[in-house]
């Protein structure tokens, strides 16, 4: 089968309040969905199919707000279990240990337990986990985003060189922003620069797109350090689309990226990565994104291969 839609989390247009905003991607899929937004109406709850529902999407564009609606508001109502999709924003569940955001206070730390504590809650599926032990979450990758619309085409398929052919070589490439949530990114460069230097490319100006997809494709690995919430993507989607392999730091989401070709890097540190390191990825990754396995990974990052874990999760519960 070929699938169709790539996975797909982030909701658009955002500060046009929730009304405004469309339902596409992961979200369609569901049959509640509570959007959210900082404009008003900040909150909107948009019941797509009849019944008690059975995959419930939480938009958490406008985070406080809508953690505090869903727990006061819409768990009430619910009387058959369900299944909990979180997502739309890079701020982290159930701790919160992104740096442009508040903590959560008292009163949110309180609804998100309420959440997790209610015997109807099959399984929380939560875009930037951070806490891989928290019971009955599960990691969920962000894919890819489309904020002027596009989020419903199909998914675009390039013919790559294959990563058995391709040098022994790691992209660095990403934006650095000034405050403390970027700092991961700074020290990665520097590293790049530094014990790294002799296998990696660092691309300190800004490039198209169609630049960056001509550099993953000339390239065996690609940098993914945390910047925008702990998700290494859309980055990560983005390189394995173009045949590279993701190298990223996020334990918390093991669960998601361990079923593709990613590797889990132990630390963004100088005995990190090394020739040694590349050549044994190199070698575990070249079956799982090669030849027949390359259509074996399409479908991996397609909306319907996350959507089946979800449904998967719902059935068993």
């Amino acid at each position: 089968m070929t699938p169709g839609q790539v996975l797909s989390t982030r909701l658009f247009p955002r500060g046009q309040g929730a009304d405004a905003c469309r339902i596409t991607g992961l979200a369609a899929r569901c049959d509640w969905v509570l959007l959210s937004d900082w404009q008003k109406p900040q909150i909107r709850l948009v019941q797509q199919r009849p019944g008690a529902p059975r995959h419930i999407f939480l938009s958490l564009r406008a985070p406080f707000p809508a953690l505090l609606h869903f727990a006061h508001k819409v768990l009430p109502q619910l009387a058959a279990p369900f299944v909990l999709v979180s997502g739309s924003e890079d701020i982290t569940l159930p701790r919160q240990t992104d740096q442009r955001w508040r903590q959560y206070n008292a009163a949110e730390q309180t609804a998100i337990q309420a959440i997790l504590d209610s015997p109807l809650l099959i399984r929380w599926f939560a875009e930037n986990l951070d806490d891989a032990a928290a019971p009955k979450m599960a990691p969920l990758p962000l894919g890819l985003v489309f904020p002027a619309g596009g989020a419903d085409r199909p998914m675009e398929w390039p013919q790559v060189p294959p990563l058995a052919q391709r040098p022994l070589r790691v992209l660095c490439a990403h934006r650095l922003r000034e405050g403390p949530q970027w700092e991961v990114r700074r020290r990665v460069t520097e590293l790049a620069r530094g014990p790294w230097r002799a296998w990696t490319t660092v691309i300190e100006e800004e490039v198209t797109e169609a630049e960056f997809a001509e550099l993953l494709q000339s390239h065996a690995f690609a940098v993914c350090a945390q910047g925008g919430g702990l998700d290494p993507s859309p980055k990560a989607w983005t390189a394995l689309i173009h045949g590279a392999v993701p190298l990223i730091c996020a334990p918390s989401l093991a669960g998601a990226y361990g079923r593709l070709p990613a590797v889990q890097v132990p630390g963004w540190a100088a005995g990190s990565i090394t020739l040694d390191h590349l050549q044994r990825w190199h070698a575990r990754a070249c079956p799982r994104m090669d030849g027949a396995a390359r259509a074996a990974l399409r479908q991996q990052l397609s909306l319907d291969y996350w959507w089946q874990q979800i449904a998967q999760a719902a059935e068993e519960g």
